[in-house]
Parts: structure tokens; sequence; C-alpha cells
């Protein structure tokens, strides 16, 4: 049991609230004879007065009450006896210490006494309440009476706990009181915008300084503990840091028609995988990866450019979801890792421009397109579909100083070779050309006959891909 008393004899554990009065030098000065017998006069007559008020007050108690003027802690217990003393001290701790709350009602908690094992020793306090004014001699009973009628004297209550069951107590409350620091980060809402979330520090209990709170509040009678903390812990991401790598803006982008075929089935696919790629975060060195995003989604069956041919099959559109984002990919100037072209050219993109993906069936194996952050910061990668019907993709980042123009020509075109088409990058970094030449070349062939009994849309010419072709072999002029 952790005891909480005051150190020395019986005197030591009472408190006046009125002291000796202080003494002040002055300078001595002659004065008659006269007005010396008149100020001794007044003082014997005042002392006289004091002393009668004092024996009264005390003679007019009663023999086994407790003087006017005692207090134990907070309760009054002058002109009860020892036993009204002690009831009504007991009755005040037990509603006192019912409930001992640590903290704010907010961020705290609060527990009972009796599982801190709280213990208050009333009998002892009364006993000391009942020997003012009755100890020692005459002049001891006078002094004493005197303190109690002039300012009170208070007893301290001697409370004591469970020091055992009160460690138990904070540790099981500390891990709802304890936080741990929060990291530094950004968000990216539906509109695009970047939102930085600050830093912040941590919490933790110091038990041992609270176990030290709770005995400073169990002598002063009170049910409130104020909660001792130790030193915050520190985020690892600090608000400054995010704020240097977050991305700013718009480093690349591209635009594909998302109205030009009206099968509902490919909206719908093309919809949820823009859903599902939208506002991706990718740290310096991390690499996207399409199927990796897309692989999971339940899919509509739609037209797809497959073995060799044209089908029906689930996940029909995703092919211009991912052919949209490889080019925003491109001009942002990030690290292509890996892209397949199509079989077939196509309504939407230029050739060389398109980037097919595929799940893998049948033997065939997976196609993806993947490519890497290789910049200083993070960045977001956004894909959706605006009020207009464009199916849009954006890289944001910090800026990297580069410029990227893409550019692909046709070789040539034979009934039984396909078409040819070269495909060109051009990368300048601060102004200066880092990169100007061939990227890739690839042989397509003409659009294959659809099924006979594939469902029919109807079709038009795609409004915007992001680029011109005045040689365009799609069948559609773009207006730009």
């Amino acid at each position: 049991m952790k005891e909480i008393s005051k150190a020395g004899g019986p005197g030591a554990t009472r408190r006046y609230d009125s002291e000796a009065a202080r003494t002040m030098k002055r300078k001595r000065r002659k004065t008659s004879y006269a007005r010396r017998r008149k100020t001794v006069g007044v003082a014997l007559i005042a002392c006289f007065l004091l002393g009668g008020a004092v024996a009264v007050y005390y003679l007019t108690g009663g023999d086994d009450e407790i003087d006017r003027g005692v207090s134990i802690g907070s309760v009054e217990v002058g002109g009860m006896t020892r036993d009204e003393a002690r009831k009504a001290v007991q009755d005040d701790a037990s509603a006192t210490f019912e409930k001992i709350s640590f903290g704010t009602p907010k961020e705290g908690f609060s527990v009972s006494g009796d599982d801190l094992g709280i213990k208050v020793d009333a009998a002892s306090a009364v006993d000391e309440a009942y020997s003012v004014g009755r100890s020692g001699n005459m002049f001891e009973h006078l002094s004493d009476a005197s303190r109690s009628y002039l300012g009170g004297v208070r007893v301290d209550l001697d409370a004591g706990y469970d020091k055992d069951r009160a460690m138990g107590v904070l540790e099981e409350h500390a891990d709802e009181f304890n936080e741990k620091p929060q990291d530094a980060s950004f968000s990216v809402t539906d509109s695009g915008n970047i939102e930085v979330e600050e830093a912040a520090n941590g919490r933790i209990m110091d038990q041992e300084k609270t176990l030290a709170n709770l005995e400073g509040a169990l002598k002063n009678m009170s049910g409130h503990v104020a909660i001792a903390e130790g030193p915050a812990p520190k985020p690892e991401v600090s608000t400054a840091e995010v704020q240097s790598y977050r991305p700013k803006e718009v480093i690349g982008e591209y635009q594909t028609d998302f109205l030009w075929d009206s099968n509902p089935n490919r909206k719908y696919n093309m919809k949820l995988a823009a859903k599902s790629v939208n506002n991706t975060v990718l740290k310096p060195g991390e690499v996207f990866s399409f199927n990796k995003m897309t692989r999971s989604l339940e899919y509509k069956e739609a037209k797809t450019f497959s073995n060799g041919g044209v089908g029906i099959a689930n996940g029909g559109g995703l092919c211009q979801v991912s052919s949209t984002l490889y080019m925003a990919a491109n001009y942002a100037g990030l690290q292509i890792v890996e892209r397949h072209p199509h079989y077939a050219v196509l309504p939407y993109i230029k050739p060389g421009f398109d980037a097919t993906v595929w799940f893998g069936e049948n033997g065939w194996g997976a196609l993806d397109m993947q490519f890497e952050n290789n910049t200083d910061g993070y960045i977001v990668v956004r894909e959706w579909v605006d009020e207009k019907g464009i199916l849009n993709a954006q890289i944001l980042g910090q800026p990297t100083g580069k410029k990227v123009e893409m550019s692909t020509q046709k070789i040539y075109e034979d009934p039984v070779k396909g078409i040819k088409w070269t495909t060109y990058k051009k990368v300048s970094e601060d102004g200066e050309v880092i990169r100007d030449g061939f990227l890739y070349t690839y042989r397509y062939s003409f659009n294959p006959p659809p099924p006979e009994n594939a469902p029919h849309y109807k079709t038009t010419a795609p409004r915007v891909s992001g680029w011109s072709d005045p040689t365009n072999t799609t069948g559609w002029a773009s207006p730009h």
C-alpha cells in the first residue's frame, strides 16, 4: 500500500490559514511618559478582549466535540463529535474517490477507487482534529483555539493506494491514450487536386509521473488526476518533405474519344478500368502495371482483337484505356517498361501510339502495359471520362524540364504484307535535345471482318485522338 502523508509529529499535519504578524523595524523616537502609558493600556485591553473571546470560544465547545474552525481536507468538522466527524469524512472520501478521472473527458478515462486500491485513514485524521486545543498546557490550548477562531485549522487526510494495482490500470489504458506520430502525406481529390496532410507528433503517457499526480490528488481530496506525458514521438516524414516531392502540375496528358462506339458494354468496361487506374500514386522508381490494376474487375462482353481476328470477349475496350494512358506516360517523359502493338490498326488512335493488353488465357501469355516513375518525386496517374465524353489520361508530378514530341509515319501499305508504321520520339531537357530518333516499327494487318453472328453497334468517326493523320487509313479524319 502506497501511503501519502506528511512527515513529522502531530502538529506537522495541520495547516494554519493565518500566521503571526510580521515585525517591522522602526526608528526610536522620544515619546512622553503619558503617551507610553496610553499605548500599553490599549494593548492590554486588546489582549484581554482577545483572550476573553478565545476563552469563550474554547469553553463553549463541548468536551466531546471538535473545536470550531477545524477541517479535515475539505470537510468542516468543527462542532462534530469524533463519530460524526469520522462518518462525514468517510462519506466525503467515498463520494470523491468513487470514480477517479484521469485526464479530460475527451482524452482520458475513469476508474473506480477500488480498482486503484484506495484506502482512507479517517480515524487518524479525526483524532488529530480532536486534539486541536486539547494537547499541551493551557497556553498551547489557548494558542490552538485562537488559531481556530481567527483563521481555521486544516488537518490533512491520510490516503493511500495499491501501487501495483494502480500501475496495472495505467498500463491497461496507456494504449488508448498513446498515439502514434502521423507522417505527412498527400491525397488526390476526385477533381485531381493534391491535398497535403500535415505531419503530427505522437503522444505517450508517462506512467510514473501520472502516479505522482495521483498521490497529489489523493492528498488534496480530489478525484481528478492529470495525465503526465512523456517526450512526444516524432513522425518519420515531415510536412516539408512531402511538400518537396508532392506532384505539382500536369507533366503529360493524352485524350481519345469515348463515344465513337455506341456499344454500352464497351463503355461500361472502359469506365470501370479507368476508375481503377485513376489517382494511382507511384513513388520514385515504382513501376505501374495496367494488368495489375485492372485484372480482378468484372467486365462485360464487347468486341476485341484476339487470336488474329475480331471476337467478342469480356473486357472489350480496355485497350483504349491502356493506349490513352501509354501516350500520357510518353509525354510525361516516363520510362516505358512494357508495350505491345495491336494486331490491326484502330479507329481511335494512330498506329504506333497504341498499347494492347491481354490477361492471358487458352495458352496465350499475358500482355501488359507498364511504365516506371523515373522522376525524383511522386507522380499521380489519372484517367477519367469527362462531361464531353472524352477519355482523359494525365500524369501529375514535379516539373522535370523535359519536353517530349511523338510522331509516327506510315512506311508502306501492301494488301499482302499489311501496313508498316515507324514511330519516333524526341526528348528535350531544359532546352537540350537528349534523344531524337527511331523508337520502334511494326507491321499491322488490315481489319478483319467481324463475325456474322456478332452484334453490330453504330460507330462514328472519333472526334479526337490527340494527333493529326493526313494519310489516315482508319476511315476517319481528325479535326486536329
